[in-house]
């Protein structure tokens, strides 16, 4: 039987392709700015004050969208605020003070040290560097997991917290994942581990049991233009806009990386062609195999990937009355095609395994693009 429920979610769960940190947007350690997870924070607050902060947090969520920037956020606050006293009664003195924001200010020395990387008792863990190819490693091998259990065992500086942050922690190998469930079974006093997930299922059972999980939603529409807005101001239409914010997922990271390889400009040429449906221009549609097919052009094909399952999944919830862009489907024949919602969804299906195909199996990229407009017809 055809589950259509699963069908919606598997769509809205879209392949996401692994692009390029942005380099516009603010570093997380050195912003205060974290917009659309106001849930997550009371959270973290409310774990604070009772005095219940686990071990080990996950963050786990869509790639971009502000777990790196919580994750700084609440390790200046315990580094700048310490372990409360267990021995403090409030019938002989001040009860201590209820946190009700992890805002730390910019000209704070705790900040500074955070954002230089200086300070004694935060590590940040990220994937090592490739030096033959200058460019970070695909995943977070063990021996750069194995800095983690003696940091943690060191005495504080100050007496206070000692802090992990591992960013792309869903990259770790097993035998990276093992080594981290060792001081996760023994956790020192006073620690905190962030792992910071972008696929939460491919951490093993035994480490996410021994972590709180906090999952991380997508930016809505007001936050996410805010962020925008204080990243490019006015250099966008509102149309570019709503259209940047379906491409990116809700994610300021994706969507700064999209803006600075002018992936917008690719995006509309994608949408050009199959505005025409079913009658492309095939002089069109080489043109832009042959643009995603050269060298050096990988952002392209990304783009164009992104731009073909952003476009099904808009017809996917025309047709499901869930509402689409109409940037994206401004030829409404499109969604009333004799092609069905169930047609529709196996389209989607048929393109997610055609792209990934191409990157897994390293297939030309131009006949990639080709095949793409192929599968949409077919």
């Amino acid at each position: 039987m055809f589950d259509f429920d699963n069908q919606i979610a598997d769509v809205e769960q879209r392949y996401t392709p692994v692009m390029e940190e942005a380099e516009g947007l603010l570093p997380p350690r050195k912003t205060t700015l974290c917009l659309g997870h106001t849930g997550i924070e009371k959270t973290l607050l409310n774990l604070i004050n009772s005095g219940a902060m686990p071990h080990a947090l996950i963050f786990s969520g869509q790639q971009g969208i502000g777990k790196a920037t919580m994750a700084f956020r609440l390790a200046r606050y315990l580094l700048k605020n310490g372990v409360p006293d267990d021995a403090q009664d409030s019938l002989f003195g001040d009860a201590p003070v209820e946190a009700t924001s992890l805002d730390v200010p910019h000209d704070d020395p705790i900040f500074s040290r955070v954002v230089s990387g200086g300070h004694p008792d935060l590590l940040t863990i990220e994937r090592a560097i490739d030096s033959k190819k200058g460019t970070q490693k695909n995943t977070l091998d063990v021996e750069t997991a194995r800095k983690v259990a003696p940091f943690l065992r060191m005495t504080s500086s100050d007496g206070g917290w000692r802090v992990v942050i591992i960013d792309d922690a869903d990259t770790m190998n097993r035998n990276a994942q093992n080594a981290m469930l060792k001081i996760l079974e023994e956790p020192p006093k006073n620690t905190l581990l962030i792992l910071l997930c972008h696929r939460l299922g491919a951490m093993i059972p035994t480490i996410r049991s021994r972590c709180r999980v906090l999952h991380f939603d997508p930016l809505n529409h007001e936050d996410f233009s805010a962020l925008l807005q204080k990243e490019i101001g006015n250099m966008l239409s509102t149309e570019d806009q709503n259209l940047l914010k379906i491409l990116s997922q809700g994610s300021m990271g994706q969507a700064q990386e999209i803006i600075n390889s002018n992936g917008l400009e690719t995006a509309h040429q994608v949408l050009e062609i199959v505005k025409n449906w079913q009658n492309f221009n095939g002089v069109d549609i080489h043109h832009l195999a042959d643009q995603a097919g050269r060298a050096g052009q990988n952002n392209s094909f990304i783009m164009i990937e992104k731009t073909f399952l952003s476009f099904v999944e808009q017809i996917v919830f025309g047709l499901a009355g869930q509402g689409f862009s109409q940037k994206m489907l401004d030829n409404q024949s499109i969604i009333q095609s004799q092609k069905t919602l169930h047609d529709w969804l196996q389209t989607f299906d048929n393109l997610k395994a055609h792209f990934i195909q191409v990157s897994q199996v390293n297939l030309d990229k131009r006949q990639g693009v080709i095949g793409a407009f192929n599968i949409l017809l077919s």
